[in-house]
């Protein structure tokens, strides 16, 4: 018995090796498959895909990353070519892939997620995922969060007015992160602290509470208040958020 415990034991070792090296392996030569196709067909033991904006215009750089459904920092990563496409060759394993994409915009580096159009897992057998650069809109699992950009408000000491009953405005100031026109928008803070998924750009923030404009100024700052605010997102606020934008706000009655 002693020496079928003993043995057993060396087998689990053994495939346990086996398949950590395997895993090394192929995180270490994710790039070494041929380029990817574009009739969407799974090819075995392969991952591909395509990356595009909204335009349909392909996107070269982006960082595709294979992630281990269970085991802690296994992963297979590369990058999109010209022509958006990208291939990884897939050990044994359950696997979720993600995109992430570092923009350059307004003197500040983004990095962005990028939506899936299909999130699900897979395996060995192959599986193709493509993505979409998308603005807004909530992400799907696993992961969590928002597309677009956090605003977070805050009041003036001593101002104290119903949040959830200001109207903000943002007027787009040039195109947004990804090169396309933006639209007016109207909107309201309904949990009275933050604007959720608004699509990251330079704005006009203007705004009214009971028919009298709301002045503005940056977040913990002894800027001057100003009823036409240049809001700008950053890819991170130090231990508050990140792309957002942060302000105060003062307002008095007649």
């Amino acid at each position: 018995m002693k020496q079928m415990s003993t043995q057993m034991k060396w087998t689990f070792f053994v495939l346990t090796f086996s398949f950590v090296i395997q895993l090394f392996t192929n995180c270490s030569k994710a790039n070494d498959g041929p380029e990817g196709d574009d009739d969407g067909t799974p090819q075995p033991g392969y991952l591909t895909g395509t990356v595009k904006d909204q335009a349909g215009n392909p996107l070269q750089g982006v960082h595709i990353l294979v992630d281990h459904s269970i085991f802690f920092n296994s992963n297979l990563s590369t990058y999109t070519d010209a022509e958006g496409r990208y291939k990884i060759k897939l050990p044994n394993g359950s696997w979720y892939a993600f995109a992430m994409h570092d923009v350059s915009y307004q003197g500040n580096t983004f990095s962005l997620y990028l939506h899936p159009e299909n999130p699900a897992g897979f395996g060995a057998e192959g599986g193709v995922r493509n993505f979409v650069w998308k603005l807004s809109g909530t992400m799907p699992q696993p992961l969590s969060g928002i597309y677009g950009g956090w605003v977070t408000i805050d009041n003036f000491p001593g101002v104290y007015i119903e949040e959830t009953a200001i109207d903000f405005v943002f007027t787009p100031v040039g195109p947004l992160i990804d090169g396309s026109a933006g639209e007016v928008i109207r909107r309201r803070a309904e949990d009275a602290h933050n604007i959720k998924d608004i699509p990251i750009g330079r704005y006009q923030l203007t705004a009214t509470y009971e028919g009298r404009p709301v002045k503005f100024r940056a977040w913990n700052s002894d800027a001057e208040f100003r009823e036409t605010y240049d809001l700008q997102f950053k890819p991170q606020i130090a231990e508050q958020c990140d792309n957002c934008a942060m302000v105060e706000y003062y307002w008095e009655p007649l």
